[in-house]
């Protein structure tokens, strides 16, 4: 049964947007969740997971291991997060409030947009890319110079990738539903059988031998590196998926594990087989170059390519571009309508377009960046679990969440001293705990370190207890 009821902002006035989904509107059943996440996880970047664990010495079973593990426990924070979504019908930036405050709420907003606005472009430009390569593909231009004219020529492309993605958001939760309707399985059903034709073709049959060659154990370093790469991978996500769960109706509540177990765990394990296998066995990287090469076939070709451009386009619907509007809407107060506009022009300059040849070296940058990146928002997700579980017991006031000033959640001039006291000890912990265990990552030219590695799971765990000590501490 919902628990939600008719709420009216106090003491402000409220973005409509952000006010709770009523019930008859929670209308995403248990396929077409799967088939969201399933959209949402299959994604370029997806098959490169597979290749990291081959260059860290992993062979394809602890690659494939790594992936379970490592996803499962990402989802588990996502299911502990996302209910609220479920039960109150409200999104991430309102259910910060309780967390972080009023007022505070911004920065984890903020923070959580970034990775969002740095994926949105970089999925917009492997998406384009696609569509370009069909394009001179289908001209007849040699193989070798497809690629290279595709990069050169992209921002054509982007254009028509952000139009038909905005056209799509402006319907908002219900056009996202349906997308993810078609977008997901026929994806991956496509790179299966790609993978299974390569396996039989007869010059790639001295190189099946090398999928099982390992180099490290399990307890190594490198395998626990790579573990901590799948995890993060979709960390950042468990910090606002009530962004998505809050289309799921109560009764119906179930949709929520089963989507993710399938759409994300499933999908990731055998996205990382793919990836894995497909590298391996062709020597080639890039998923769009490994289609145009070996697919048998005008027609094959194309539907692949096709497949590059769904990919990210679907990951951009329900995970990159989320964030993003968050911001828009919750700190400078747009229409959903108007912030998917915004944010789609913010992506057009994300997208490495303006870096021409150095477009993929871009991207595989912003993959190990982003790799690490969960450490530092995945406390917040903590914060929130804590707050929602151990300190409020299952029960939000939804009123006050929708109320400016002390009735409201207020705490200290709208800032939970709770929440950032806690996210700043778990911070320093991660250092902490990075430093003598060397996963420190360093970012950019100046060498900016910031914890790395396996830190994810401790930053979790200390999260939701320092949550918990300093809620009753300052008595929020």
């Amino acid at each position: 049964m919902s628990t939600q009821m008719k709420i009216t902002p106090q003491g402000y006035n409220e973005n409509p947007d952000l006010l709770p989904v009523p019930p008859e509107n929670q209308k995403y059943t248990t396929r077409t969740f799967t088939f969201m996440m399933f959209s949402m996880n299959t994604a370029i970047p997806m098959f490169f997971l597979g290749p990291i664990g081959a260059q860290l010495g992993l062979n394809i079973n602890q690659a494939l291991w790594g992936a379970f593990v490592g996803n499962l426990a990402a989802v588990i924070i996502m299911w502990l997060n996302g209910m609220p979504g479920i039960k109150y019908g409200i999104n991430f930036p309102v259910q910060l409030r309780e967390s972080f405050g009023f007022a505070g709420k911004h920065i984890p907003i903020i923070m959580r947009g970034i990775s969002g606005t740095v994926w949105f472009g970089v999925e917009a430009y492997a998406g384009s890319l696609a569509i370009m390569m069909i394009i001179y593909a289908a001209w007849g231009i040699p193989t070798e110079q497809v690629t290279p004219l595709a990069i050169k020529y992209l921002v054509i492309a982007l254009i028509f990738y952000l139009g038909s993605f905005y056209l799509v958001m402006r319907f908002g939760l219900t056009g996202i539903g349906k997308m993810a309707d078609y977008a997901g399985p026929v994806m991956l059903i496509y790179y299966v059988w790609l993978v299974y034709f390569l396996w039989g073709k007869p010059e790639f049959a001295p190189n099946i031998p090398k999928l099982y060659e390992s180099k490290v154990g399990y307890l190594s370093m490198p395998f626990l590196i790579y573990l901590a790469v799948q995890t993060n991978w979709w960390a950042t996500m468990a910090v606002n998926i009530s962004d998505l769960s809050r289309g799921i109706h109560p009764k119906n509540s179930k949709a929520f594990p089963v989507g993710m177990l399938l759409g994300i765990v499933l999908c990731q394990v055998v996205g990382t087989w793919l990836g894995y296998a497909s590298v391996v066995l062709t020597g080639t990287i890039l998923p769009q170059d490994i289609i145009l090469k070996f697919a048998p076939g005008a027609f094959a070709i194309g539907a692949g390519l096709l497949f590059c451009f769904l990919a990210p386009w679907s990951t951009d619907l329900t995970a990159n571009s989320i964030p993003l509007m968050n911001i828009l809407m919750a700190t400078a107060k747009l229409r959903w309508k108007t912030a998917a506009l915004i944010a789609s022009i913010i992506a057009f300059f994300a997208a490495p377009w303006w870096a021409v040849d150095s477009g993929p070296a871009y991207v595989n940058y912003i993959t190990v960046w982003a790799s690490n990146y969960g450490i530092l928002v995945g406390p917040i997700a903590g914060i929130m679990v804590s707050n929602y579980y151990l300190h409020r017991k299952r029960t939000y006031d939804l009123q006050k969440l929708y109320t400016y000033g002390p009735k409201g959640c207020w705490y200290s001039g709208g800032w939970s001293k709770a929440g950032y006291t806690s996210l700043i000890l778990t911070w320093a912990s991660c250092y902490i705990i990075a430093i003598p265990t060397k996963q420190m990552q360093y970012v950019g030219a100046i060498h900016f370190p910031f914890p790395g590695g396996i830190t994810w799971y401790p930053a979790i765990v200390l999260s939701i207890i320092f949550y918990w000590i300093f809620a009753k501490a300052f008595k929020e």
